[in-house]
């Protein structure tokens, strides 16, 4: 079986793309959102690049993502889609379509915002302290392990730059927690989606810890847009990942 969900909460600048402290791409200071407040996390500049994730006005992808949902399972890409507010009901909604329907995840797709070691859904996180036994995501990640159809089957997290920089550790973890394949990227991702990598439980990431990542003077500030030359590149319209990925 293969599902898609996507974030429901990005409507547009002025609602849950903003972030504390963050600054628009014309310099002007933007207003805090709760939605986007966890997203800050450890940053101390607050601003939400130098966790490799994209900052910026926004019509909103919540209504792209529906119509790209729409389109996968139009085109037999994707048996069922969904959105939500939270990863609590995303991957509440996945272990129980596989139930009622009786067939085990052969590839389940995020789609949403992230950055480096992270990936957003509402104003909930999936990162490394979220895998740990006792988070509040507990419960749920073992459901949606229980149906997924064993180390074979592929949760592909398709937001910004979770698998950059720091974000090795987080797909090591992740692929650990659920059992089984996962993928990820390590740019900015838009109708291209670059850096893109998967990895087996207890595989090393194969994918150098630079790429995507934009450098000063040595120091990190922030993750590299993806262009059709990165590497591993695909597009949006893509319902699979290429072999060798």
């Amino acid at each position: 079986m293969r599902l898609v969900l996507f974030d429901n909460t990005d409507v547009g600048w002025g609602n849950a793309r903003r972030a504390n402290g963050a600054r628009r791409r014309d310099g002007a200071a933007a207003r805090a959102h709760p939605a986007a407040a966890d997203a800050a996390g450890s940053a101390e500049t607050g601003d939400l690049e130098v966790l490799g994730e994209a900052v910026g006005a926004t019509i909103g992808l919540t209504p792209i993502w529906r119509a790209g949902a729409l389109l996968h399972r139009m085109t037999g890409a994707a048996d069922a889609w969904q959105s939500a507010a939270s990863w609590a009901e995303a991957l509440g909604w996945a272990a129980r379509a596989a139930r009622e329907r009786g067939r085990k995840i052969a590839s389940l797709q995020a789609w949403g915002h992230g950055g480096w070691g992270y990936m957003r859904m509402g104003a909930t996180r999936l990162d490394e302290a979220a895998l740990r036994p006792g988070s509040p995501l507990d419960d749920a990640l073992d459901a949606l392990r229980a149906e997924l159809a064993g180390p074979d089957a592929l949760v592909w997290l398709r937001c910004c730059s979770a698998f950059g920089h720091t974000g090795r550790s987080f797909a090591q973890a992740l692929a650990r927690r659920l059992g089984c394949r996962v993928a990820g990227h390590t740019y900015i991702i838009a109708f291209y989606q670059s850096g893109t990598h998967s990895l087996r439980p207890g595989e090393t990431p194969s994918w150098d810890p630079h790429e995507g990542v934009r450098f000063d003077g040595g120091v990190p500030t922030g993750a590299k847009w993806s262009s059709r030359g990165a590497p591993n590149t695909v597009s949006c319209l893509a319902g699979d990942l290429p072999q060798g990925y």
